[in-house]
């Protein structure tokens, strides 16, 4: 008879202490699948250096192309077909829309009697109703580091220097229309992915951007970034420029801060957390430059605001998931973009940790003058004063509305 264990992950818990506290407790894990975000970046890996055609000959796109949630469903069916005796999942539901997370619910129901499963979850809002057994591994003694709520008691000369950061952004000149779309479409062949879009983002504003998995939200966030060549000849404005009309890519990137949970594959060095955050004033992996005496001080700083100086000089690879989310963010949020495009960030987190990245945002939101853009598939219903564009998918693309 098959058994199922549901592992509820605390603050500062990574994946490889899951990883070796499951195969300690749980001697069925040693042979088991694994759905994880490591898991999926190994396949990754494997299909770029080997190239593999599994995703894009069933999906007509490779795993890597795919958005977060499309990976997430693609891996899902992936390790089914496995039919291995055992399953672990580690935060399934991340990334997914309604739809797809009630699919996965159904699929495990479904398949509970024939094989074990172990279900890991940063939170307890979902619990599989089939779960026989529960455990809990809420803190890492390993990291030995308290994770305070941020803004926490700035000494007066901290205050000083937030306000003398503050007021050299404001001098900043940037156009008050940051990004404006007439009508853009987009369609790779015969797919039709976005039909008619009009969004104008104005610096200062806050956007919240929902829409199902695959209703076009990152390819509409590749427009913006300046990444995608369907933006040529259509009327999309960015910083003052129209598309094509002579701008480097570079040039948009300086305007614009970017983090993605997706992001952390891409750093898998042995940097600090404070030289990942310097490494955003050159959009630099890691930091190979002696770096202004300003610019450490305002990345010490950050680190205060949101009560994280303690890990300052802590690899980035042995942070938690929630504390690798903070310090990308502040890397971002170095150079005081114009616009900061914040990709799904509290997929994965506890609900702490959601609650303390909520915070920051909010904090960059009220005391500094960038624009930020945030996606998701939850309704962050701490985000008041965020304005919302929802894309629903149509026969000819994606349409937008704005509520």
């Amino acid at each position: 008879m098959p058994s199922h264990l549901h592992l509820f992950i605390g603050n500062h818990i990574n994946e490889d202490r899951v990883y070796r506290y499951l195969k300690e407790v749980y001697p069925k894990t040693k042979k088991a699948s694994w759905f994880s975000k490591k898991a999926i970046e190994a396949l990754i890996l494997e299909e770029r250096i080997h190239d593999l055609k599994w995703f894009t000959d069933s999906y007509g796109q490779s795993l890597e192309l795919m958005s977060s949630g499309q990976q997430g469903m693609a891996f899902f069916k992936h390790i089914l077909i496995q039919q291995k005796e055992t399953i672990v999942l580690i935060n399934p539901m991340a990334h997914l829309d309604a739809t797809n997370r009630r699919s996965i619910e159904e699929e495990l129901d479904r398949i509970c009697g024939q094989i074990n499963l172990v279900v890991v979850t940063s939170n307890e809002q979902w619990i599989p109703k089939f779960i026989s057994q529960k455990s809990y591994l809420e803190y890492d003694s390993a990291l030995g580091v308290q994770n305070e709520l941020f803004l926490t008691e700035l000494t007066n000369s901290d205050q000083k220097l937030w306000r003398i950061f503050q007021k050299n952004d404001l001098k900043k000149k940037v156009p008050e229309i940051l990004v404006r779309l007439e009508n853009v479409e987009v369609s790779y062949g015969n797919k039709k992915v976005l039909h008619k879009i009009n969004w104008t983002i104005k610096s200062g504003d806050f956007w919240q951007l929902k829409g199902e998995n695959g209703s076009g939200k990152t390819t509409l966030l590749s427009l913006i970034t300046g990444d995608n060549p369907k933006g040529f000849g259509q009327d999309l404005w960015l910083f003052g420029h129209k598309k094509g009309s002579g701008e480097s890519v570079w040039e948009i990137k300086k305007q614009l801060g970017y983090y993605a949970p997706s992001m952390v594959q891409m750093f898998p060095g042995t940097h600090s957390a404070i030289e990942m955050i310097l490494g955003g004033v050159l959009d630099q992996v890691g930091l190979y430059s002696v770096p202004s005496e300003e610019m450490t001080q305002k990345a010490r700083l950050w680190l205060k605001v949101v009560g994280l100086s303690a890990i300052d000089k802590m690899p980035f690879h042995a942070l938690s998931e929630g504390q690798k989310g903070m310090v990308m963010t502040l890397r971002a949020m170095i150079k005081f973009p114009a616009l900061l495009i914040l990709d799904e960030p509290t997929s994965g987190l506890d609900s702490t940790q959601s609650k303390q990245y909520i915070q920051l945002v909010d904090t960059i939101a009220k005391q500094t003058n960038t624009a930020i853009v945030l996606v998701s598939h939850i309704e962050e219903h701490e985000f008041k004063k965020a304005k919302r564009i929802v894309l629903y998918k149509t026969p000819q693309g994606s349409v937008a509305k704005i509520i």
